[in-house]
């Protein structure tokens, strides 16, 4: 695997994954979609930014995409408790 290419896509989730809707499919493509076009530009392919997902992009932003999702309702319940 490309180290080049998990450590492009570990901060691509951080800048450009934030808490929309859960399991929300179209999101998932889009945001895939965002993703192997600017790992492009960049010099990284579309089949090794799949390999840094673990074989498959789009369950990869599904996962990362409800992680974003999940720790908004956390943070939400915290302010709420406080």
């Amino acid at each position: 695997m490309s180290d080049h290419a998990f450590d492009f896509l570990q901060s691509w989730i951080v800048e450009n994954v934030n808490a929309t809707i859960f399991e929300h499919t179209d999101t998932v493509e889009h945001l895939a979609h965002d993703c192997v076009w600017e790992a492009n530009t960049r010099g990284i392919t579309e089949g090794a930014l799949i390999e840094a997902a673990g074989g498959d992009l789009d369950a990869y932003m599904l996962a990362e995409l409800n992680r974003a999702v999940d720790r908004a309702v956390e943070d939400m319940i915290e302010q709420n408790a406080t």
